[in-house]
């Protein structure tokens, strides 16, 4: 067996420049919003805020722990696995929508909430998931290559070597487009992000709780829908096209939904609604 495993310099440039994107691109938007509609960063500041106290320090570590504890019962059998992806799309719509209304309520208080608020509102909930899941996540890996292609893998146990040698041959053959797919989802998951905002910003608008509730349900189909298909078709670059597919169509009605309330929401000088009115 090899002493050491070559990583693609190719492989290797292609997912810096993948983790560079996710990292940039929510903050390009959020400076086009800011001087565009003039709003202030500190509600790009809101969104990360909420993102990081209800996904990250919060539904992220349960799920997690869940995930490890119920993992016997989850490998032996297929109707509690789908159960169980059911409500990680679920919990995923509660804990971000929800988590968007308290931002409204708690952090912009009795403030006008205006169109141009819940834009850059939702350009920082889904950049810093961009930024910290995704693109965190992507330079860990690079770490991690980079450190095993400098080991010497004959210190290892014959059947890790085996592994290891196994899954860099296949990271090597995959085609190099394949590592842009993360940085293609997040260019349309970013304004789905956005779009949730202005859904959950009607609640104060138009003065109807029911808002908050549609943009749980489409957080959670769209969420639904990628797990779902994924254990469905399985793991390969077919399911991930389609999966990629539906993400691009999800964005693409995102922008639309994101410009079609515009005017209301924009446009109404006396929707400043209290705290008390929202029940």
């Amino acid at each position: 067996m090899p002493a050491t495993v070559h990583i693609s310099s190719a492989w290797l440039i292609a997912t810096l420049v993948s983790a560079l994107f996710v990292i940039i691109y929510p903050l390009v938007l959020a400076v086009i919003a800011h001087r565009w509609l003039k709003v202030s960063w500190r509600y790009f500041g809101f969104g990360a805020l909420i993102f990081f106290l209800f996904q990250i320090i919060s539904r992220v570590p349960i799920v997690t722990v869940l995930g490890n504890v119920l993992a016997p019962q989850l490998k032996a059998s297929p109707i509690f696995l789908y159960i169980w992806l059911a409500f990680l799309a679920l919990t995923a719509g509660l804990a971000e929508e929800v988590g968007r209304y308290v931002g409204y309520r708690w952090l912009m208080k009795r403030e006008e909430k205006t169109w141009s608020k819940a834009v850059m509102y939702g350009l920082g909930h889904g950049g810093l998931e961009s930024m910290l899941l995704v693109g965190g996540l992507i330079i860990l890996n690079i770490v991690n290559l980079v450190v095993l292609s400098s080991l010497n893998l004959n210190t290892l146990p014959a059947a890790q070597h085996a592994q290891v040698v196994q899954q860099v041959n296949a990271l090597n053959a995959q085609p190099i487009w394949m590592v842009f797919l993360g940085s293609w989802e997040r260019l349309w998951t970013v304004p789905f992000h956005v779009a949730m905002s202005v859904i959950v910003l009607q609640v104060f608008v138009r003065n109807n709780i029911a808002w908050l509730w549609l943009a749980v349900l489409l957080h959670a189909l769209l969420d639904g829908v990628a797990v779902f298909l994924q254990q469905i078709l399985g793991a390969g670059t077919t399911t991930s096209l389609i999966i990629e597919g539906i993400v691009a169509i999800a964005g693409i009605a995102s922008i639309w939904l994101i410009w079609r309330l515009r005017n209301r929401s924009e446009t109404r000088t006396d929707t400043v609604v209290s705290d008390a009115a929202i029940s």
